[in-house]
């Protein structure tokens, strides 16, 4: 199973979502980060699943209003 590095103080890091093959590659990059970034907190986590969603958007002209009928 892949394992990642992130770099909780920089949410918008792109390494964040590198995959590693082991756990000492993803060990390595986390003590890059702290090399670079001394005062980052950093997780090594293996991942264990991925989820995907699908959204279907579909539109169509609105239906008429029925009219009403006249008072009696």
């Amino acid at each position: 199973m892949p394992f990642v590095a992130v770099n909780m103080s920089n949410d918008y890091d792109p390494t964040n979502k590198i995959r590693y093959a082991t756990q000492e590659q993803a060990d390595a990059r986390a003590r890059d980060i702290l090399v670079q970034f001394p005062t980052a907190q950093v997780y090594v986590a293996q991942v264990l699943k991925e989820y995907t969603a699908k959204v279907d958007i579909s539109v169509s002209d609105p239906a008429e209003p029925e009219p009403e009928a006249p008072a009696a």
